[in-house]
């Protein structure tokens, strides 16, 4: 059995996480970070299982692999950046790893909307600039979360943790999924209501041809001038030109983006300046204990395949 991770250095860049474990199905190749279609191909020859991050695997990268690649596992719950029909038309299994980052992702999404109720960035910059000024202080915009309402886009674990993580709070938690699940204790609403109800909105949806830019001009003009955008799941679930139209514009309050359309940004992409936009670099799975969760399912995932017993997997 031959192993190939084509890019570890987008799950460690400090040698933090533990790889060898992978030594126990056979021979393994660890490459940093492949960066061109060519080094790909060439480092998949006589692969049987390929391990992956951030490689775009698209089409014309999977009809190129070596027939002997029977297994594509991604270190990641997303798989925007595979093309699944594709590999199951080459006969390859294509396994992802669901649930590892719940509580990071549930983790950051509230420090996103701490920070934002607290007007933390502005704060932080003013202090900076004028040091300690109570006066200045006070006049920034600042609430609590008691009493405030919080609307989910989609309710697979993470959303269900982000409720959890907000009733603590004192929030009124509302929900949407394109399925509606049975779930108690979060009252389930249209995608308008959750944009005309809530006081904060948490995006905890994977990214597919359905979710592409579910967050659009005709949502956020329904949104209150109060209320503040949180993004800890894909970029390309919001409409980016008409999110930043909305800032520019005070249409909404601000926003919390772990994720962005393009990664990383242009230098000039306009929220990057904004003092009412919270931006992190993708970082929501990224705490040590998160990600080696990740590389272990990753490894059962593996060791279920040869057993002949695959699991998570997306394209079957």
């Amino acid at each position: 059995m031959k192993i190939v991770i084509l890019d570890k250095n987008t799950t460690t860049s400090n040698n933090d996480i533990n790889f060898s474990k992978f030594n126990d199905f056979g021979e393994v190749h660890i490459y940093e970070n492949l960066t061109t279609p060519e080094q790909v191909i060439d480092a998949c020859q006589n692969a049987n299982i390929i391990i992956l991050n951030k490689i775009q695997m698209n089409n014309e990268l999977i009809t190129k692999l070596p027939a002997s690649v029977k297994m594509i596992a991604i270190t990641a719950t997303g798989y925007d950046n595979v093309d699944i029909s594709s590999a199951k038309e080459k006969g390859i299994l294509v396994c992802n790893t669901p649930g590892y980052g719940t509580n990071a992702v549930a983790q950051l999404t509230m420090q996103m909307m701490l920070s934002l109720s607290f007007n933390i960035k502005r704060q932080i910059m003013h202090m900076n600039t004028n040091g300690w000024d109570k006066k200045v202080a006070l006049a920034l915009p600042m609430q609590e979360l008691y009493g405030k309402t919080i609307g989910i886009v989609g309710l697979g674990t993470i959303g269900q943790e982000v409720a959890k993580m907000a009733r603590i709070f004192g929030m009124k938690v509302i929900g949407f999924n394109r399925t509606p699940k049975n779930i108690d204790d979060i009252d389930q609403v249209s995608l308008k209501e959750i944009a005309s109800k809530s006081d904060f909105v948490s995006l905890n949806l994977a990214l597919n041809e359905n979710t592409r830019q579910i967050i659009n001009k005709n949502f956020i003009s329904l949104m209150k001038p109060s209320s503040f955008l949180i993004n800890t799941a894909r970029g390309g679930i919001i409409d980016e030109a008409a999110l930043i139209d909305a800032l520019k514009n005070n249409k909404i309050a601000g926003a919390g983006l772990d994720v962005l359309t393009q990664e990383p940004p242009a230098l000039d992409n306009p929220l990057l300046n904004m003092d009412n936009v919270i931006i992190t670099p993708h970082i929501a799975w990224a705490p040590v204990e998160t990600r080696q969760r990740c590389i272990d399912i990753v490894y059962d995932n593996i060791a279920k395949f040869i057993a002949g017993t695959p699991q998570f997997i997306i394209n079957s």
